[in-house]
């Protein structure tokens, strides 16, 4: 089981990602409470079940098990909106990590600071290129993100 601190912002300029590594992700969802999630992805040919529980507005703990490809397929038929978005590693002190959403939520571009504690968060200053912080929006986790509608999705982003 693994701990996350972390804030999210949405991005203001796109720093440049051409150098960087990307990770390709398709993330599907088979439970979502108030609390907790259960979900399942796809990073490259390597497939997880994951179930995510809330601790505070910026803490969460995780538990990962890798399934096959089969089981992932079985599973994705129980979900009803995909999450498709490239991830790029920009630092790892603190550990800064851009998300570019496609499909669905293809004008979103996010940005997520993860921390080793709640004090570091808190003192946290933002860099230049991020701009509004979504930490507490609907706009923060993909769990919320499926939840809402095309209109609502659009609205969240434009303001």
């Amino acid at each position: 089981m693994s701990q996350e601190i972390e804030r999210k912002f949405l991005v203001n300029t796109l720093p440049d990602v051409n150098h960087l590594k990307v990770i390709e992700y398709e993330r599907s969802f088979l439970f979502i409470d108030k609390n907790s999630e259960i979900r399942i992805q796809k990073k490259w040919d390597r497939y997880e079940l994951e179930k995510k529980t809330n601790r505070s507005s910026l803490q969460a703990t995780k538990q990962k098990l890798e399934i096959s490809l089969q089981e992932y397929r079985e599973l994705k038929k129980n979900c009803k909106k995909i999450i498709q978005r490239k991830s790029y590693s920009i630092s790892q002190n603190p550990e800064i990590s851009l998300k570019i959403y496609s499909g669905e939520f293809k004008w979103l571009s996010r940005v997520e600071v993860e921390f080793q504690n709640e004090h570091q968060a808190s003192s946290f200053t933002p860099l230049e290129w991020f701009w509004k912080e979504i930490t507490n929006s609907p706009l923060w986790r993909d769990s919320q993100l499926v939840r809402l509608s095309r209109k609502e999705f659009l609205e969240l982003i434009s303001s």
